[in-house]
């Protein structure tokens, strides 16, 4: 066993209002009442929203939080009281902090976590080796941080991470504002990562199913679906299509799709379309109608939420 909750909460006290020489409080959950396990070479998704408490959840597994109720264990034993043995299991990317030096090469930061984690130097030449191939990263790693890509930047935090052969790899939102192709090459090494257990943190559900076998979703603060990424991938989730065009359109496109709207800014909008139908839809206003711009959106996240809090609301 990797890591288990039991009933695990954390609780923040937020300021409700503050007056001259008072301030009032009320108790936030963070996170409430988690229990789960995760098994030696799970690829798990944690999805949610902002501010559903993925990052809490992260936190309190690596020791840096402690919890409010219930339990947790990380490799077995209390996260905060042993949170130096765990470190040296674990290697974490965050996408919004760094661990590299900005002024220094990438190869000096990895240098410093050889030494840090008692890294053999040979076996260290050989990982990095590896690790810079799988990722296409060998060519700028002697350059200086402050002088790369974003998306270069994540490979290299990506190889820092893994320098020590952690048993457990979390991720935190490790994509964020790269751009599809980068994402892609990430996405295809995180795959071949089969002998590590992954924790694969995101809103974005479609990216990390495309990594994890197992998604949790929380929500506020609970765990509120465990399920397979296969389960998830059969759901058919509604489309929205968003279309602009300068001409204007003629009355029997309309009377075909009664659900458009017009938004405030011009464009034309079809909710509601079934996966099914979705290659009609396109192929129809792409002939009939001169488009400027069109854009197809499907939230797999948003849609999952709703319909679990409609199956609440019946209950």
């Amino acid at each position: 066993m990797i890591i288990e909750t039991k009933n695990l909460a954390k609780r923040y006290r937020k300021v409700k209002a503050a007056k001259l020489f008072h301030k009032e409080y009320r108790i936030f959950d963070a996170v409430k009442n988690v229990s789960l396990e995760i098994h030696q070479g799970d690829h798990v998704g944690l999805v949610g929203l902002n501010g559903s408490g993925k990052s809490t959840l992260i936190k309190m597994i690596l020791g840096i939080l402690q919890p409010d109720g219930g339990s947790i264990k990380t490799f077995g034993r209390d996260p905060l009281n042993n949170r130096q043995k765990n470190a040296a299991k674990i290697g974490v990317v965050f996408g919004q902090k760094s661990q590299l030096r900005w002024d220094l090469p990438a190869i000096d930061t990895f240098k410093l976590n050889r030494e840090i984690y008692q890294v053999p130097e040979d076996i260290f030449t050989k990982r990095v080796t590896k690790l810079a191939r799988m990722l296409q990263a060998t060519e700028f790693l002697t350059q200086p941080v402050r002088t790369l890509s974003l998306g270069q930047r994540m490979k290299a935090e990506f190889i820092a991470a893994l320098i020590h052969d952690p048993e457990l790899v979390i991720l935190d939102e490790p994509t964020i504002g790269l751009d599809v192709l980068t994402k892609n090459s990430i996405t295809q090494f995180l795959q071949q990562l089969t002998d590590k257990t992954i924790i694969f943190t995101s809103h974005d559900l479609d990216e990390v199913a495309k990594v994890c076998s197992r998604i949790l979703i929380l929500n506020k603060g609970q765990l509120v679906l465990d399920q397979s990424s296969l389960q998830l991938a059969e759901l058919d989730v509604p489309a929205t299509v968003t279309f602009t065009s300068a001409d204007k359109l003629s009355a029997d496109l309309i009377k075909q799709w009664p659900n458009m709207m017009q938004l405030k800014n011009g464009s034309y909008q079809i909710a509601g379309i079934k996966q099914e139908n979705l290659k009609e839809v396109l192929s129809t206003i792409t002939a009939r109608i001169p488009v400027a711009n069109i854009e197809v959106k499907s939230s797999k996240l948003a849609y999952l939420l709703a319909h679990l809090k409609q199956q609440e609301v019946q209950q």
